[in-house]
């Protein structure tokens, strides 16, 4: 007994140490540090926002956590939180040497902050950029060396002395000392910019990053990956953020010389369409200009202190340069300037104002092609909108007419194919009844940018006080110009809208009344043939008892089911030409059916309706239905029921058929590698093949919630809603079949590319019913995507391939050096590598090419640009380096080269030559500054080989080289030589030799397939310069039949 107790309690043991497979599957808790911090955290009562909670939400979906704030004092606080581990995560963190070795970096930035020098809006004598008064100012600021370094820098850049930093504990000690009087202004980033305080500098944006502790390593690593798939997916997510959570940090003010400049500038004399609601209009009433552009510029005025006053401009005919040669206007309101057609204009030209949507208007159901010859309606007045149809339609006929309305009205009788204008002005008028069939063609879209036009007369700092005072306009205060102004010309309909409106109903009332009178008409005369029609009931239902596909019979409800009386249609059923001697329906009636029909029979209440079997004449057995009511009038001892009875042989048949078709399709369906479902809108139900689990690994989303409304989410991936809210839309808009292609969610989160094809199948008038399948296309889009990927690297290297970096670096230029930074070229050519091939054989000289890619690898940042050109030349692009880090570089390079290669006793040393280009941000082309780089290179070559040679240390080099610009006749002489810069290892001295000629480095056309995409490399540094781009989203197949 003892024995098996002990026995039990070691499987009780066991079983508890059984580890539970739910837990392992928990999802991690993640504690994240927040702080008062404007824009960036912003702490309710229970609740965090800003851009921190909203930013860390999505990359919480993609790596599966919870999230759960912490709430803390401040930055100093937070960090201390983090080294004790009460937090697990902070953000944002500004890179530096210390803090790296102090915890870990997320690999990607998560968003730019500035530097900024603050103070109060209350102090006006203050301006932005007012760098005499920075040096007689008391500035405050935290206690880190950061800040005092980083001021330091930006008055050396401009020019002006930085006056001694007063430091506090913390940003918000120095803050109170600024409104107790005790400094003037205060330092730090522009996140802590308060509504009661401006802006005097805006400098330097850095990337900020979130940061764990160096414990804290599987977590960073999930917060890596998140962020580089949110980065690939959500490429804009960072810039709406900080638009919506850090406008003011993106602002910029005005300076002492825009302020003086808008102080002493007289009233400006905009002029405006004034027939063209709801953009602009002139009040009749008032004569004065309204409309979204009128209200934006007087925005515009009241946050700049511009004055202005708006004029008409009433002759359509006459362009803006005869307005502006005869004085009449300074300001263009509404221009219309499309930049990608080519148009050119003389005025000089505003940020735009306003972006609105440009479509073509057609009725519904019109097929045009807008490269084909079709007629155009146009407004006329419309100022640019006559180029931009020359140049985006070059074979469309134009008729202009005075109103936007009379170019709808065109448009729907037939004297115009289609209507091009702003959604805008358009929408207003389609709420019109005898609109209602006109929409735009979704194949062609594009957009007006309505800009402000400078007269040649104004100044040029008035176009630089526009531009800043345009982007500084809050997006919602323009969203509520254009909701005020577009619901003020909503007019209310008139008697002749409401007769269209409502003609159907005017019609149906008509024909009621005339019916209703030939009713009544008609009911007199039915009245005067009621006795006729009853007279001849009798014999017409005799008749049509006699000619129905069975017989009328009545039947005793007695054991033998005796047939009280029968007519001859129900003999001829059984193929009798007389009736028979026997009267008792079980002579003719299958015993199974007998009982049944007993049963049935004894309620007197009941309503008989059975599928029977009667012995045929012939041997068989008829199948027939029986439907028939108790007669309550029959006092007999069993009662009586009126029977018809109808031959369902053919019904049995087609049943029989539709079982035997419904097992195929079920068979069918179930075999087939393709998702079939169904959707009935009618009865709000989606059914879906099995093949649908199989896989996604889920049961489908239904199509329809509880309420029976449509539903979007979680039926495919976010950013595919919209194609199948347009899929719906073209299925619901009368086409039979249509095509889309979107990505639909597994059990476990990842998602498959599916082409979706849906076929209505409902007749016209009918509720709506569509079948569809789903096709797996997932492999063919990856593959798409790998395809797209190799065309642009060097298939030994992995490194890009010439095309391919010619097009990184052409997508960064101009450059635009800033203080010491700016980008260069590092061209790299290997020597002695011909010996080895020739020596050591060309698998050596494969193998040397890809020990020297993996070097660059190792030596250069992920952000920087490698790509190979053939043979054994490499090119480098770097963005935002100083001449000391590239020369570092460029050393690192010359001894990760230095390389020997043995085989069968032999042996040969490869070093490498470098020629590098600064830019400086004149180069007319990609080409010009590859030229300079080859140039550098060459000298590097001459002077001995294994060095590196920046451009401009190369003088008089036409006459030391004069082959070399034989390749190269563009390329200008330079003077006298200087000695090249060398490697830290001793370097052979220069002998005058004849030059070594080399082909000339000529850009190739790209292929059609080419498309550029970001090498993966090292992170071995965070560099101020911009982040790797993430790779392209994978392009999906073109939503077309196959």
């Amino acid at each position: 007994m003892h024995r098996h107790c002990l026995l039990l309690l070691l499987a009780v043991l066991v079983l508890l140490a059984e580890p539970l497979p739910v837990a392992a599957q928990e999802a991690r808790v993640v504690r994240v540090g927040v702080f008062p911090l404007p824009g960036f955290n912003h702490i309710g009562e229970g609740t965090v926002s800003g851009y921190n909670m909203d930013y860390l939400e999505q990359v919480a979906l993609s790596a599966g956590w919870i999230l759960t704030p912490v709430v803390l004092d401040n930055w100093t606080d937070a960090l201390r939180a983090l080294d004790q581990g009460r937090i697990d995560l902070l953000g944002p963190a500004l890179h530096t040497p210390d803090r790296e070795k102090r915890y870990l970096f997320c690999r990607y930035p998560s968003g730019t902050a500035f530097t900024a020098l603050v103070t109060l809006r209350d102090k006006t004598a203050l301006t932005y950029e007012d760098f005499a008064a920075f040096e007689n100012l008391r500035i405050g600021t935290a206690q880190s060396p950061f800040w005092q370094q980083n001021f330091a820098a930006y008055a050396r850049r401009k020019a002006f002395t930085p006056p001694p930093l007063l430091i506090f504990n913390d940003m918000a000690d120095a803050r109170i000392a600024m409104r107790a009087g005790k400094v003037d202004a205060i330092l730090g980033n522009a996140f802590n910019l308060l509504d009661d305080e401006k802006l005097l500098a805006k400098y330097d944006p850095a990337p900020f990053y979130y940061i764990t502790t160096r414990q804290n390593q599987g977590l960073m690593a999930e917060l890596n990956q998140a962020v580089a798939q949110l980065k690939l997916e959500r490429p804009n997510l960072e810039n709406r953020l900080a638009r919506t959570y850090l406008a003011r940090s993106y602002q910029t003010p005005l300076n002492r010389e825009e302020l003086d400049c808008i102080a002493t500038m007289p009233p400006l004399r905009v002029g405006y369409n004034p027939d063209r609601k709801p953009l602009s209009w002139r009040d009749p009433a008032t004569g004065e200009a309204r409309g979204i552009l009128p209200d934006i510029v007087r925005l515009a005025g009241r946050r700049s202190g511009l004055r202005f006053t708006f004029v008409p401009l009433t002759d359509k005919k006459k362009e803006l340069e005869e307005y502006f040669a005869a004085d009449a206007m300074d300001l263009a309101a509404g221009l219309m300037y499309q930049n990608p057609l080519g148009q050119l204009t003389t005025q000089r030209l505003s940020a735009p104002l306003l972006r609105s949507s440009l479509h073509l208007y057609v009725r519904r159901g019109k097929a045009l092609t807008p490269d084909k010859k079709f007629t155009l309606a146009l407004l006329e007045g419309w100022r640019g909108g006559g180029r931009y149809v020359r140049a985006a339609f070059p074979k469309a006929e134009i008729r202009q007419y005075p109103t936007a309305e009379d170019c709808l009205d065109a448009v729907v009788y037939g004297k115009a194919d289609a209507l091009l204008y702003t959604s805008l002005e358009v929408t207003c008028l389609l709420t019109k009844p005898r609109y209602k069939d006109i929409t735009f063609l979704t194949e062609y879209q594009d957009h007006e940018d309505d800009r402000l036009a400078l007269s040649p007369a104004m100044p040029p700092l008035l176009l630089s006080i526009l531009n800043k005072t345009l982007a500084d306009l809050d997006e919602r205060e323009k969203s509520q110009i254009i909701s005020d102004n577009v619901s003020s010309i909503v007019a209310p309909l008139s008697l002749a809208d409401m007769l269209y409106e409502h003609r159907a109903a005017l019609l149906l009332t008509v024909e009621l009344v005339l019916f209703l009178t030939a009713f009544a008409a008609y009911a007199m005369y039915l009245r005067r043939r009621s006795r006729r029609a009853a007279q001849e009931s009798e014999r017409r239902l005799t008749t049509l008892a006699a000619n129905i596909n069975g017989g009328v019979l009545s039947l005793l409800a007695d054991p033998p089911l005796h047939i009280a009386q029968a007519n001859m249609g129900f003999w001829r059923l059984l193929g009798y030409d007389a009736r028979p001697k026997e009267d008792a329906l079980t002579a003719w009636l299958h015993a199974e059916d007998a009982d049944k029909l007993r049963a049935a029979m004894h309620n007197k209440a009941a309503t008989l309706s059975l599928e029977l079997r009667l012995h045929h004449s012939d041997q068989t057995w008829l199948p027939v239905l029986l439907r028939g009511t108790p007669a309550h009038e029959d006092d007999g001892p069993f009662p009586v029921f009126h029977c018809v009875v109808v031959d369902i042989t053919e019904q049995k048949n087609m049943q029989e058929e539709l079982e035997q078709e419904k097992e195929r399709y079920r068979i069918l369906v179930e075999q087939s590698q393709d998702i079939i479902f169904d959707v009935d809108t009618e009865k709000r139900q989606f059914q879906c093949s099995p093949n649908f689990f199989a896989k996604f690994g889920r049961e489908a989303t239904p199509l329809f919630n509880g309420g029976g409304r449509p539903r979007n989410g979680q039926v495919v991936h976010p950013e595919d809603r919209p194609a199948l809210l347009e899929l719906r839309r073209r299925v619901y808009a009368g086409e039979h079949t249509v095509f889309s292609v979107v990505r639909i969610p597994t059990a476990e989160g990842r998602y498959i590319w599916c082409r979706i094809q849906v076929t209505r199948i409902s007749k016209e008038g009918a509720p709506l019913r569509m079948i569809g399948k789903i096709v797996d296309i997932d492999e063919e889009v990856r593959r798409r995507a790998e395809l797209e990927r190799r065309s642009q690297r060097d298939s030994l290297t992995d490194l890009y391939n010439k095309t391919a970096f010619r097009e990184q670096v052409r997508a960064c230029m101009p450059a635009r050096p800033e203080g010491d930074r700016t980008d260069a070229l590092m061209f790299l050519d290997l020597d002695n590598f011909k010996e080895l091939n020739d020596t050591l054989g060309h698998v050596v000289g494969d193998m040397a090419l890809v020990d020297t890619a993996e070097a660059l690898r190792r030596t250069f940042r992920t952000v920087d640009v490698m790509g190979r050109f053939g043979g054994d030349e490499f090119c480098i692009f770097l963005q935002g380096i100083t001449r000391e880090v590239l020369q570092a570089r460029a050393e690192a390079v010359l001894a990760a080269l230095r390389l020997s290669y043995t085989r069968e006793g032999q042996k040969v040393d490869i070093t490498a030559s470098i020629g590098v280009y600064l830019f400086t941000g004149d180069e007319s082309s990609y080409e010009e500054a590859l030229q300079r780089a080859d140039a550098a290179l060459y000298y590097a070559k001459e002077a001995g080989k294994n060095r590196y040679t920046f451009f401009d240390d190369v003088a008089d080099f036409e006459n030391l080289t004069s082959g070399f610009h034989a390749f190269f006749p563009d390329t200008p002489a330079e003077s006298a030589p200087t000695p090249a810069q060398e490697a830290p290892a001793a370097a052979p001295p220069l002998q005058k030799t004849a030059p070594r000629r080399r082909a000339p480095v000529e850009p190739a056309a790209a292929p059609s397939d080419a498309a550029p995409a970001a090498a993966p490399g090292p992170d071995d540094a965070k560099a101020p310069a911009a982040p790797e781009e993430p790779a392209a989203r994978p392009t999906p197949p073109a939503e077309q039949e196959p």
